[in-house]
């Protein structure tokens, strides 16, 4: 007994001996400051997004029970991924150890720390962080953002001052000095549909989001939000401007308790050199949405196996109010799991495009898979609807989506058309289920009818297209973009007649329609009205001078008047601004080999020319195969041409093209006798 309390006692004296170690202090200068200024003032400055300056102690003092708070939350700063240092770039989240040291700071009362310790201010670019931009847009008059109220989500059309095709390399947007963006969705409209919209409504801008015709550059992801910082595509991978276009950014604004005037700018930094990779974008989710009141856990699955080994540069999930949340993975052949990105806490207000720090690597047969889940229970406190109310797929904010974008890049530029078709042809299906169910609910609305039949021209099904033309005609027959997709329509159904008639109509509401000037100039072409044609063909390129279509369809127009060295004009234009583009390769080819007029016509040449329209066509062209062979016969080398002249009949037959392979053997006999073929 003696002995235990003996040990006791020796025990407790040791453990009373020991010193307590107070806890080592916390101060803004030392331990703060670092991670405000390097997480919170880049948008916590004044003329920023943030409600208020966290540049200063006494600015970080008064608020540090928010500031841990919120960050203990991980709802500050905005970084909604879950933990995966290095993954993506621009990671804005904070460590573990970082936000305990947000939360010592605050128990110990806010000390402030020696003065010594402070870190530098951090300096920010002023105006534009990428240089100074070749082309800046802006808003052509303010809208008013009211004061209070629920948050808005409103659409601006931007016109683009591009007066020729251009190449993107980056673009920098600026929300111009109010506070009330929160993020931007920005595409690119070329239809003038969102132009329509815009001036329907009385204020800058139209009430909701981008209409299908303005989209995202192809493969592209771009956007804006607080914090993000700007960045250019990757190597090699500039986006293509078309002239005409308009800029459509979708914002989403939040009052502020003042009238704030909103005026965003965009600056654009183009380059000269053309593309050497083109992304593609995938797009996983559901269209057809539907969700009880009160479902506390709804969930949308798809999946993707890629057709062609490929990297994935970026994602961007997208849901609404009732998103709780987001999980996207790859199954690899060979069993094994990778994740691409998980968001435990969907935030409407916080939406992202997540960009790798390293591309990830996928081989052919990989799976992209992705879950969301949605709450539609009154428990669920971003609920617009209390109580809980039947919510649909839908494009406005009160609906619900569920995207998860994926850039991918396929490993191999040979495999851009398959990878691209086969995603294509998954979306359109997808996207003509979802956009004829929201037409049974608004049957009246043209552009309704509108997008359904372009989802079925684009599908190659125009039979099932002209009905919806047509009803978009009837309800609003003064739009000249619909009369002149109803001639495209009408024109892959060979009805040329119908379809001249759509084409004038166009022309006659918009005489700047570049591509109504060229297809109805083709249509009074295949009728034999060629001296009508031939000012068609000349509006379309003077509107477009890069519209390479246009100057080979005259090339070919003067071939058939016999003014060979007109139409060698036309094809050179053509190649000046598109070298591959395959018509005029083998418009030229073929005066170059068959002209009975000495200074056009240069064999060597013609068979070069040929032989790459072969090559680009990937042997699907039986005109590239036809100049080839007379290419050939020109140099005196008749087996070749001969060989050449029949593989081209087999895929004239093949197309459809009798009328053509009946002219093309007549040719190869005059080759199998040892004669050229001259004109």
């Amino acid at each position: 007994m003696n002995i235990i309390w003996t040990a006791c006692v020796a025990l407790a004296a040791c453990l009373l001996a020991a010193p307590v170690r107070a806890a080592e202090p916390v101060t803004f200068t030392k331990d703060v400051a670092p991670i405000v200024y390097r997480h919170c003032t880049t948008c916590h400055r004044p003329g920023e997004i943030g409600p208020f300056a966290l540049q200063t102690y006494s600015d970080a003092r008064q608020r540090m029970t928010l500031i841990a708070d919120a960050t203990t939350r991980r709802v500050m700063p905005p970084w909604k991924p879950a933990p995966a240092p290095g993954v993506f770039l621009d990671d804005r989240s904070l460590s573990d150890a970082e936000i305990q040291t947000l939360q010592d700071w605050a128990a110990q009362g806010g000390p402030e720390g020696d003065a010594r310790d402070l870190p530098a201010l951090p300096s920010f670019a002023q105006g534009w962080q990428l240089g100074t931009p070749d082309v800046v847009v802006t808003m052509p008059e303010a809208y008013t953002l009211r004061p209070d109220g629920p948050d808005l989500f409103r659409t601006f059309v931007l016109p683009i001052p591009a007066s020729r095709t251009r190449y993107v390399r980056a673009i920098e947007f600026r929300p111009g000095q109010g506070r009330g963006v929160h993020h931007a969705n920005i595409g690119v409209d070329r239809t003038r549909s969102s132009r329509r919209l815009d001036a329907a409504d009385p204020e800058p801008g139209y009430v909701g989001g981008m209409v299908q015709d303005a989209a995202y550059p192809p493969g592209h992801l771009l956007g804006w939000t607080p914090g993000q910082q700007p960045r250019p595509s990757p190597d090699g991978m500039p986006w293509r401007l078309e002239q005409e276009s308009d800029l459509i950014v979708q914002l989403h604004l939040q009052p502020t308790g003042k009238p704030e005037p909103i005026q965003v700018s965009v600056g654009f930094f183009f380059t000269d050199t053309p593309p050497t990779r083109t992304p593609v974008g995938l797009r996983l989710g559901s269209e057809t949405i539907d969700i009880a009141a009160g479902q506390a856990a709804y969930d949308i699955r798809d999946s993707y196996v890629l057709p062609v080994d490929a990297e994935v540069l970026a994602v961007q999930p997208h849901a609404h109010n009732l998103g709780r949340e987001t999980y996207a993975e790859v199954l690899l052949p060979d069993g094994t799991v990778k994740p691409l990105i998980t968001i435990l806490d969907w935030d409407f207000g916080w939406q992202d495009v997540y960009r790798y720090v390293r591309p990830l690597a996928l081989p052919q047969g990989s799976t992209i898979r992705m879950r969301f889940t949605y709450d539609n229970s009154a428990a669920n406190p971003r609920n617009p609807f209390q109580p809980p109310q039947r919510i649909v797929w839908g494009q406005n904010t009160t609906d619900e989506m569920g995207d998860l974008w994926v850039q991918l890049v396929p490993a191999r530029t040979a495999d851009l058309a398959q990878l691209g078709n086969d995603i294509a042809s998954k979306t359109r299906l997808e996207d003509i289920a979802a956009y004829t169910r929201v037409l049974e609910t608004d049957p009246k609305n043209p552009l309704r009818h509108d997008a359904v039949a372009m989802l079925y021209l684009q599908d190659g099904r125009p039979q099932e297209a002209v009905p919806h033309f047509r009803a978009s005609l009837r309800l609003n027959n003064d739009s000249a973009p619909t009369h002149y997709n109803l001639g495209l329509a009408l024109s892959m159904l060979r009805q040329y007649p119908e379809a001249t008639r759509e084409y004038e109509a166009a022309v006659r509401m918009d005489p700047n329609h570049a591509e109504a000037h060229n297809n109805l100039g083709a249509m009074l072409h295949v009728a034999g009205r060629l001296d009508d044609a031939v000012p068609h063909y000349r509006r379309a390129f003077e509107l477009r001078p890069e519209n390479t279509e246009a100057h080979s369809n005259l090339g070919r127009l003067f071939l058939l008047q016999g003014k060979a060295a007109e139409a060698a004009t036309q094809f050179e234009q053509a190649l000046a601004v598109q070298p591959d583009a395959v018509s005029a390769l083998t418009g030229l080819a073929w005066i170059r080999a068959t002209s009975s007029d000495a200074p056009l016509r240069r064999p060597g040449q013609a068979v070069a020319l040929a032989e790459r329209a072969r090559q680009l066509s990937r042997g699907q062209d039986p005109q590239a195969f036809d100049a080839l062979a007379a290419a050939y016969a020109a140099l005196g080398e008749f087996e070749q041409a001969a060989r050449a002249g029949v593989a081209g009949i087999q895929v004239a037959l093949a197309s459809g093209q009798q009328l053509l392979a009946a002219e093309m053997r007549d040719r190869v006999l005059l080759y199998e006798q040892r004669k050229a073929f001259l004109r």
